[in-house]
């Protein structure tokens, strides 16, 4: 397993246990974690694809105003994480 496979299984986890399974967080809030998610472990599309598509759903999530304040540093945290993650690709 790589560093790349590590750090993905990490925040994949972390939206998943933050995001897309706390029943505290508005439904459009877990359903788009739960998409991002998905997207990220398609293993059928390259990472920078996969890891961009997932970017780009949490932005439009942060800009939800019904997000709880804790779900939406949640996801600016995993936002940072994945821009890094991209960064590293090229």
């Amino acid at each position: 397993m790589t560093i790349q496979d590590t750090k993905l299984k990490q925040i994949t986890n972390e939206l998943e246990g933050r995001l897309a399974s706390d029943n505290g967080v508005p439904k459009n809030i877990r359903k788009g974690a739960t998409t991002a998610v998905e997207l990220l472990l398609d293993d059928k599309k390259a990472l920078d694809i996969r890891v961009s598509s997932a970017i780009n759903i949490l932005a439009d999530l942060s800009n939800d105003p019904n997000i709880p304040m804790e779900s939406w540093s949640a996801i600016m945290q995993i936002l940072s994480d994945l821009e890094i993650m991209l960064k590293n690709l090229n």
